[in-house]
């Protein structure tokens, strides 16, 4: 779950600092309010491509980062153990974007690649639009919701394992 976003020199955005409570969140406004910016700051932290053109006018850089809460997320808890980037129950994405087009990123504090911001995303983060592709039509997707649901990821654990060892 996400708890936290924080937003610096992004596009119009000078600064925002945005925590999110236990709960169904609702972000809503006027139009041109700003709420798609987040949208945009939540893709770009989670593997999108950026550009020099989303950083507030007149600053050197973009900064960007949220907090997530992993307590119901083990597919990404896994991920992250396996990509030896854990830090418990929580996980904090960073990403630096330059006025000059470059950018940085890190996973719980340490230098991360945007292909390894682009897999824990796909873990973390599920952003739903008009016509866009939803993930609940992914039979994986449905796998993982139900033995969530069923509270058998032990199980499920011990099969991954065995069925990686019948493999090798």
């Amino acid at each position: 779950m996400l708890t936290s976003l924080y937003l610096k020199d992004f596009a119009v955005v000078s600064e925002a600092d945005v925590a999110y409570g236990p709960g169904l969140t609702v972000v809503s406004g006027e139009t041109g309010a700003g709420k798609s910016l987040m949208v945009d700051a939540l893709l770009l932290l989670t593997g999108a491509r950026a550009d020099a053109g989303m950083v507030r006018h007149g600053a050197e850089r973009a900064e960007l980062s949220a907090e997530f809460d992993l307590a119901d997320a083990p597919e990404a808890r896994a991920w992250l153990r396996e990509a030896e980037l854990d830090e418990g129950d929580g996980c904090q994405i960073r990403r630096v974007i330059r006025a000059d087009g470059g950018s940085r990123a890190w996973i719980n504090g340490r230098p991360a690649t945007l292909a390894q911001l682009g897999e824990l995303g796909e873990r973390l983060v599920e952003i739903h639009g008009q016509h866009e592709h939803q993930a609940l039509l992914s039979r994986a997707h449905q796998l993982a919701l139900l033995d969530a649901f069923g509270g058998h990821q032990a199980q499920a654990d011990e099969v991954r394992r065995l069925a990686g060892e019948w493999s090798a």
